[in-house]
Order: C-alpha cells, then structure tokens, then sequence
C-alpha cells in the first residue's frame, strides 16, 4: 500500500503494451473483417466479455469460453490457408511481440520493491526501467522461450476440461470446480518455481542465466512453503477476478501482477535470509541461512 503509486504506473505501462499491440492488429485488419470465421470469432467473443459478470451462470460462461476456443480455431486454420503472411504476423504480434513486451516490466517493479524493502528508498518506475532496460530484454526474451511450451500445455490441459461441459448434467456443473483446481495448482506450481528468478537478478545484480540458477535454488530451499503460498495467491485472484467480472480488469490486472512481484521479492528475501522494511516502524527478520539450512549443506563450508 505504502508504494500504491507502482500499481498505476505499472497500469499506463500495460495500456501502452495494449495500444501498440492493437495499433500493429489494425494493421492488418482490413484482410480478415471480411472473413466469415473472424466475424463468428468477434461475435463470441463479445458475447463472453458480457456474461462474464457477477451473477453470470459458470457453466453458461464456461460453454460460451469453449464456443470461443472452436471459433478461434477454425479463424486460425482460415487465415494460414487463405492469409498466410498476415497469419505469420499475427503469431509473432500475440505470441511474441506482446509477451516479451509485457514481461519488461517486471525488473523495473522489482527494482522499486527491492529498494523499499532494503532501504525504504523509492526508486523511480521510469527511471528503473530504462536503467535495467538491457537485463530486462534478456529476462523478457528467455522467459518467454521458457514459458511458451509450458503455457501452450496448460491451455490444452485447459481445453481438455472444458470440452467436459459438452456433455451437459452433472458432468457439466463439476466443469468450474475442476477448472478452478487444475488452473490455481498448474499455474501456482509454475508462479513457484520461476518466483526467484526475478528478485535473484535485481538482490544479486547477476545476469538473467545465473539469476535463474539462484532463484530455482532459494525457491527449493523450502519449496512446499512456497508452493502452497503461490497456490494460494493465484485462487484470490481468480476468484476476485470472477467476482468483478471483466470490466474490473483494467484494475485487477496490474493489481493482481503487482501482488506476484510483491510475493516473489518477500519470498527471495525470506528464503536468504535477509532483513526488510514493511514500513517505517517495521522490519522483519527472517531466519538466516545457517538456521535453516540443513547440516549436509554446509558441513563442507569449513
């Protein structure tokens, strides 16, 4: 709360992702508003950004999420056979250009975190963003190679149980509980074991390969800690994000990456034991290495 004022500087940055992403899309768009496939895609998709809201019917929304997914595959095979360049473009615009750009913000938020933490000193978003610019490239663009496949099983995994909700009664009502389970233990298991990756580049100032090797080894150190915490944090913010609906999301995106980052720095800083201000009259000092590390991995330090 005491760095609030992140949280809105992290939200212009991801409208400005937004509106570059959707400038290069308008580039192309005068090729696929007059397919069939693309204009049934946008009517589902509209229809789902409307029922998703409070008092929504889940399985209603979940059977109007799996009219999408059919609607985008048929657009996707559509536009490779008949639009084979702008398909090409589009896959590098979604695939890579808006994740790679996405992610570059996460160094700089983390900066900012660090230097509350260490020194209560408040580092400029801006400032850290261009200063960290080069580390934040390379973390953007190995994270992304990293997450690609993983993220690609997910969705299909995601897929697979939503297409249960075709078979209608009682197997259809069980759809949103096995969705919301398979999604917080999927994506927790992913948010724990990459959460050191980040603050391990920015504490150690290493580069991103060697802050990925010390983050895997503070995540370890007391992994299930971590893991049930991550789970945790992504079902608040999937079960907030349901609750609001969709036009919440311009707030509880950012909202929502801001309390991941948060998380991975408190946990970083905890696992290594180091000290850190929660606010001025508060500093919490966690157990240092040599009280929780076991004896077979120091008695060869002597």
């Amino acid at each position: 709360m005491a760095n609030f004022v992140t949280v809105w500087k992290l939200l212009v940055y991801k409208i400005i992702v937004l509106g570059i992403i959707t400038g290069l899309f308008f580039a192309g768009y005068s090729l696929i508003i007059g397919m069939d496939s693309f204009l049934a895609l946008g009517n589902s998709l509209t229809s789902l950004i409307f029922s998703f809201n409070v008092g929504a019917s889940l399985v209603n929304l979940l059977q109007a999420l799996l009219n999408v997914f059919q609607e985008f595959f048929v657009f996707a095979l559509d536009l490779a056979v008949n639009g084979t360049e702008i398909f090409v473009f589009y896959v590098f615009l979604f695939l890579i250009l808006l994740p790679f750009l996405w992610n570059l913000s996460s160094i700089p938020t983390g900066e900012t975190l660090y230097g509350y933490m260490a020194s209560l000193t408040k580092y400029s978003f801006v400032g850290a963003f261009i200063r960290k610019l080069g580390t934040s490239c390379l973390y953007s663009l190995l994270s992304l190679a990293i997450s690609l496949p993983i993220n690609f099983a997910i969705i299909a995994g995601f897929y697979g149980i939503l297409t249960l909700t075709t078979f209608g009664g009682f197997v259809a009502i069980l759809v949103p509980f096995l969705i919301f389970i398979y999604l917080i233990a999927v994506i927790g298991l992913k948010m724990a074991i990459f959460s050191g990756w980040m603050p391990a580049c920015i504490v150690f100032n290493c580069n991103v390969v060697k802050g990925l090797k010390l983050g895997f080894k503070a995540v370890f150190r007391r992994f299930f800690k971590v893991l049930s915490t991550s789970i945790i944090i992504v079902a608040v913010i999937l079960a907030i994000n349901l609750l609001f609906g969709s036009f919440s999301f311009i707030i509880t995106v950012p909202v929502g990456a801001m309390i991941v980052l948060v998380f991975q720095m408190v946990m970083f800083f905890g696992s290594q034991g180091m000290r850190y201000y929660v606010d001025l009259d508060t500093i919490l000092s966690p157990k240092k290495l040599e009280q929780t590390d076991k004896l077979k991995k120091i008695k060869d330090l002597i």
